[in-house]
């Protein structure tokens, strides 16, 4: 009997550590979910800019979500098109195309592995971005338009 409350406290607190265990294990699998989402939808958001800028080579401006959304068939999640956005302006004789979004932390790990290491892939410091593909030499790069600094950003260039 004397040792019954020490038992039971004993009992309290392992299950206590037990159930911290478990919700340590299952937060990073979720983080891991999301992120993976994430880069899939930046992904899609981006082939959808590129499909419609083959179908007008001409186009400069910002292309309206609602009308890739119409062209390609995908659908993106409205809390993904409020952070993200599209910019096609004038290079030489073609355009240069920057996609950008505000991703969740981890993302862009994520979007390298689902890209191959897309070397057109990286993040914004504002005025200029940085790839973040390994294996390419990491020199800051100018941006054609403002995207707000810690975006994920992929630009390219079409014509020449």
């Amino acid at each position: 009997m004397r040792f019954m409350a020490l038992l039971v406290f004993a009992l309290i607190t392992a299950a206590l550590y037990f159930q911290q265990s478990i919700r340590q294990q299952v937060v990073p699998a979720e983080q891991a979910v999301s992120t993976g989402v994430a880069a899939t939808e930046f992904l899609n958001y981006r082939s959808a800019v590129m499909a419609y800028m083959t179908a007008h080579p001409g186009f400069t401006c910002s292309i309206p979500s609602s009308t890739l959304t119409t062209l390609t068939a995908l659908q993106f999640s409205s809390a993904f098109l409020t952070s993200t956005g599209n910019q096609v302006t004038v290079a030489g004789s073609g355009v240069e195309v920057t996609v950008y979004s505000a991703l969740p932390t981890g993302s862009l790990q994520a979007l390298l592995m689902q890209s191959g290491n897309d070397a057109s892939i990286g993040l914004s410091s504002g005025s200029t971005w940085t790839t973040s593909a390994s294996g390419v030499v990491t020199a800051a790069q100018p941006l054609a338009v403002s995207v707000p600094s810690g975006d994920v950003v992929s630009v390219f260039e079409l014509g020449t």
